[in-house]
């Protein structure tokens, strides 16, 4: 038997699915995940703290926070419209893969920009080039934004990669660099969308 966990609307004609975004990520203990979990609308800090990143825009999209729970695949999406708690909440099984499977796309298209540009091994990428180009909002105080970073952190072509107020700089390897060239220190900006940081 192949064992999951899903929502059943009674009597339904149709599912009621949004558009949403996420604009954060919490991950709370196991028991304190299973807490949130059996009680939605009970106020939680963590939905406090994060309440101006919740909203309708004005397409009707949902922006959603994403609460994980320790070693659980599944999760729940926060819509809190201005509230401490989860006035609108979503099940997201299997989303723990959908996360990790969307950083590691993003990676790898950061990755192969920075490496097929640049001259001199250097690159820098900024969170509103992300966020026109590849729809995902960035910004320091972001757990997104940490989650890209270990990704980033950990690929093979990545000797050093630094967070900045503005996006990430970052250095890497030669031997992944086809168009290094000996001496180069700088990029011009013509030659890709994205910012070389000087």
């Amino acid at each position: 038997m192949l064992h999951l966990k899903a929502v059943f609307e009674r009597k339904t004609n149709e599912f009621p699915v949004r558009d949403c975004v996420i604009e954060n990520i919490v991950e709370l203990p196991a028991t304190e995940y299973a807490r949130f979990r059996s009680n939605l609308i009970r106020d939680a800090d963590f939905i406090a703290e994060n309440k101006n990143r919740m909203y309708q825009d004005e397409n009707g999209i949902q922006h959603c926070l994403l609460v994980l729970g320790e070693n659980s695949t599944e999760g729940v999406l926060v819509q809190s419209e201005g509230y401490d708690y989860a006035r609108y909440a979503s099940l997201l099984p299997g989303a723990r893969d959908f996360v990790t499977a969307r950083l590691n796309e993003l990676a790898d298209q950061l990755v192969r920009e920075g490496t097929q540009n640049t001259r001199s091994g250097v690159w820098a990428v900024h969170f509103g080039e992300i966020r026109d180009k590849y729809h995902v909002t960035l910004d320091p105080t972001s757990n997104i934004t940490s989650m890209l970073l270990n990704v980033l952190e950990a690929r093979r072509e990545m000797a050093v990669v630094e967070p900045m107020e503005y996006g990430f700089d970052m250095v890497m390897f030669s031997a992944y660099c086809p168009n290094i060239q000996e001496g180069a220190t700088e990029q011009g900006p013509e030659e890709s969308s994205m910012t070389m940081k000087f």
